[in-house]
């Protein structure tokens, strides 16, 4: 895939962006319908979070999909802690798949939590994920035939025969539910169609493999978890300069509109603004702020905070825009205070 490198100011970090990976972060529901006449500050998809950039992991997970898919690799394993964008990263590589491969059918499923296993809800859920909803079959064997059903009238469509299923929360599968999966691998594998399972969770997925393996359960970890990836949030300026990259190259509407900042500061970004030379000073805001409240360990930025952080100082475009503005250290130190970042982590912090 052919890379650009997006403008920097000297001596400020460079990021290297995909700019077909962050065209469609653009993506939205309305995309194809909103005129850009009629966009406004309050209907713009930031205002309303609907949307999605590039982080540095993120595209790190998107070349191991793109790997899978190429040599077909059956099945990975995602992980991170907590809140540090996992959701945000399937959104999109659902979105990136829908534009570049639209011959693979995409399915996301939310893994509950359930006391006791039980067949029946798995498949409900793998209905769900396939768009069958209400009403469902009553009896197992039926909620089977109905998925390989579906799944193949889809891919028809598509003239593909790939599935790939992201497994959210996947710390939440029992074994007997990875068993189930396998059957479903299996069935479709009979019919030409091949499954490509992500599992994204928590650290503890890393633990299931290691007991699985250490049980003799081969077929799981040959199955789901041959390739494996940790999923980390922001940890350094250049990092931050990748995803602010995204906010100057994103369009909404796609392809016709304004990137995201210059839709917000119309006569700065005309001056040459752009967020990614703000990377050094939002990264700094943030290590400042991780400092001054003596958090505990090595700062590694969830995207939620990172992403409010951004889209504070973009909602203040319409007060603070002018041809000579320069975004510094006061700007984005009032955003990290916005962000809520220090007193989510208080709030984590163990009591001495």
């Amino acid at each position: 895939m052919n890379e650009k490198t997006t403008t920097a100011s000297k001596g400020a970090p460079r990021a290297r962006v995909s700019a077909t990976r962050v065209r469609a972060a653009s993506r939205t529901p309305h995309a194809t319908t909103v005129n850009p006449a009629d966009l406004t500050v309050h209907n713009h998809p930031l205002a309303r979070r609907h949307y999605r950039v590039a982080t540095a992991a993120i595209e790190g997970f998107v070349d191991l999909v793109e790997h899978c898919v190429r040599v077909l690799i059956p099945g990975a394993l995602i992980y991170a802690r907590p809140r540090m964008g996992k959701t945000h990263a399937i959104d999109y590589l659902a979105l990136h798949l829908g534009r570049n491969r639209g011959d693979i059918l995409v399915l996301r499923m939310s893994c509950e939590y359930h006391r006791t296993d039980y067949e029946g809800a798995f498949f409900s859920a793998l209905l769900s994920a396939a768009g069958i909803r209400d009403p469902q079959p009553r009896f197992i064997a039926d909620k089977r035939f109905a998925l390989m059903r579906r799944i193949n009238e889809q891919l028809q469509m598509r003239s593909g025969h790939i599935v790939v299923l992201f497994c959210d929360e996947a710390q939440r599968l029992s074994k007997h539910a990875l068993e189930w999966l396998r059957d479903v691998h299996d069935q479709l594998a009979h019919h030409g169609v091949r499954l490509i399972t992500f599992l994204v969770g928590q650290p503890q997925l890393m633990e299931q493999k290691a007991q699985y393996q250490l049980s003799g359960d081969e077929q799981i970890v040959a199955r789901f978890m041959i390739e494996q990836l940790h999923f980390r949030g922001i940890t350094g300026a250049v990092e931050a300069a990748t995803c602010l990259a995204s906010y100057d190259m994103t369009r909404y509407p796609e392809d016709t509109g304004s990137t995201f900042t210059a839709f917000f500061y119309p006569d700065a970004y005309a001056a040459g603004l752009r967020l990614e030379q703000s990377a050094a000073a939002l990264w700094n805001g943030f290590v400042n702020a991780h400092t001054v409240a003596q958090l505990a360990g090595p700062i590694e930025l969830h995207m939620d905070y990172f992403s409010r952080a951004v889209e504070s100082v973009l909602l203040n475009g319409p007060q603070w825009d002018s041809a000579g503005l320069v975004l510094d250290s006061a700007h984005w130190e009032r955003a990290v205070r916005e962000s809520g970042y220090v007193a989510a982590q208080q709030t984590v912090q163990p009591e001495v």
